[in-house]
């Protein structure tokens, strides 16, 4: 009789066992349908993100497009040769394409400069200020010019313009820049560059 029980208990705390493990199991994973669903769902984002960043690369074809856009602001009559000045302008996107602020051939500020009393200018100059995000026509967009390379002490013509980096300024293509006087002369009192003989 005492083994008839042992059995019987054995038995049952076998079958409860096998049930609780079943049990943890199946509630440790998820049915296979959902994740399947999850999959595709996700699969149909990626495939969302790739088609909008192929129409945002589309190519442009620039010999043909129309090239515009609208400069606001002023250039200050006085501007420091030892540090550097910003320029607060607004621009407005009148072309027929996006002005891209990355990837290949984004739209950027930049400026031209040559003096009025001194033998120093450098007319296509390197230095740019970047878009902080893509321009669609129509849309506008405030940037602040960095002007930091002039040196020498004296009179300046400044002329804000936007350039497609390997394509062309937009000055080129007739669109007016912004333009102004600028004297320059030190602000931290340090003994400043001679005009440049």
């Amino acid at each position: 009789m005492k083994l008839r029980t042992s059995a019987i208990n054995l038995l049952t705390i076998s079958i409860l066992l096998i049930f609780l493990i079943f049990t943890s199991f199946t509630a440790c994973t998820t049915p296979e349908t959902d994740k399947i669903d999850v999959s595709e769902e996700q699969q149909q984002e990626q495939e969302e993100e790739i088609q909008e960043l192929e129409e945002t690369e589309e190519a442009v074809d620039y010999e043909n497009a129309q090239f515009g856009a609208e400069i606001k602001g002023y250039i200050p009559s006085f501007l420091c040769t030892d540090s550097d000045n910003y320029i607060k302008i607004e621009i407005t996107n009148t072309s027929d394409f996006t002005w891209r602020s990355g990837g290949q051939n984004p739209v950027r500020v930049g400026y031209h400069y040559y003096g009025q009393d001194v033998d120093y200018s450098d007319y296509d100059n390197t230095i740019r200020t970047l878009l902080s995000n893509n321009v669609e026509p129509g849309e506008s967009v405030e940037v602040e010019v960095l002007i930091n390379d002039i040196t020498y002490k004296g009179n300046y013509v400044i002329q804000i313009d936007l350039v497609l980096e390997g394509i062309c300024w937009f000055s080129a293509k007739e669109i007016s820049m912004l333009e102004g006087n600028s004297y320059f002369s030190s602000c931290t009192g340090q003994p400043e560059s001679q005009t440049e003989s």
